[in-house]
């Protein structure tokens, strides 16, 4: 990203956070509003001239309380922002896939889940083994009284066993069902002012892919991990765009420079940061994440 770049959405984004319009910059500065926004998109190509360009990156960056000496020395080329953003550091490659790991993880569950069902559908054939030999045993010996009663007893155990069977199964369905939707990630809004929103992602598969959709207007995005950018961008009406976090990333900060112009989601899931209580002005969306084990 080139100089001229950062230094417009540095202006941008100072400007925002000061809640100031394009309109109320120009009548401050008294520069036009053309101008103003071609500052703010970095493209300096369509100012005036080199000392205009100076002139008006000093005057703005006056206004939004920046230093505007060192932004003209960045556009000089005798400065820059600070250090780099360090790299991403690559993922450990373990051995198997992924996709080879769950299957075998899912085999074991369903069959761990199961064992009940296979040891109840024995102690059943075991019964039904008793039953069918008392009833051989009755038929070749002497008719009795008895004989009849000592059928009903073993045909009402052979239905409740059955019975309680069925209930197991069912039973453990329920419960696999119901653990299968824990592990279902969730993405709540736990807190909630203008300037903020404090979303909790809990069951979150690593790493955590941000979509971003631009809609209506322009939207300035950043995105922090530990107090420092590492991804930046602006996006127009219908624009899309990915970033993925640094693996293991337990808390991002995710600032909107007009937040109404903008959807987000993470791992196709959508983060629902607007509050209908207030405006959809500038937004620091903080993003507190737990992991699946």
């Amino acid at each position: 990203m080139s100089n001229e770049i950062l230094i417009g959405a540095q202006l941008r984004e100072a400007r925002l956070n000061k809640n100031i319009t394009i309109d109320e910059l120009q009548q401050k500065t008294k520069i036009q509003k053309r101008y103003l926004e071609a500052l703010e998109e970095g493209a300096f190509d369509r100012l005036p001239g080199t000392y205009y360009v100076r002139s008006f990156i000093r005057q703005y960056a006056t206004v939004v309380e920046l230093d505007g000496d060192k932004l003209v020395s960045i556009f000089d080329g005798k400065a820059d922002f600070g250090p780099t953003l360090p790299k991403r550091p690559q993922p450990e490659h373990v051995q198997g896939s992924r996709k080879a790991q769950h299957v075998a993880e899912k085999q074991q569950k369903v069959w761990i889940d199961y064992l009940p069902v296979i040891l109840l559908a024995l102690i059943a054939l075991t019964v039904l083994s008793v039953v069918f030999y008392m009833s051989w045993s009755n038929r070749t010996s002497k008719p009795m009284i008895t004989q009849n009663e000592s059928s009903i007893s073993v045909n009402n155990q052979v239905s409740s066993v059955s019975s309680s069977s069925q209930e197991s199964t069912t039973q453990t369905s329920t419960t696999t069902s119901s653990s299968e939707k824990k592990q279902e990630m969730k993405i709540e809004r736990t807190q909630s002012t203008q300037s903020q929103a404090t979303m909790t992602v809990t069951n979150a598969t690593n790493p955590i892919e941000l979509s971003f959709t631009g809609k209506d207007g322009r939207c300035w995005v950043g995105v922090l991990v530990n107090n420092a950018y590492v991804y930046q961008n602006t996006f127009e009406s219908g624009a899309t765009a990915s970033f993925t976090l640094p693996e293991g990333t337990t808390n991002a900060t995710i600032v909107l420079g007009a937040s109404a112009y903008i959807d987000i989601k993470a791992n196709s899931k959508t983060i629902d940061f607007d509050d209908p209580q207030y405006s959809l002005l500038k937004k620091n969306v903080v993003l507190s994440i737990s992991y699946l084990n």
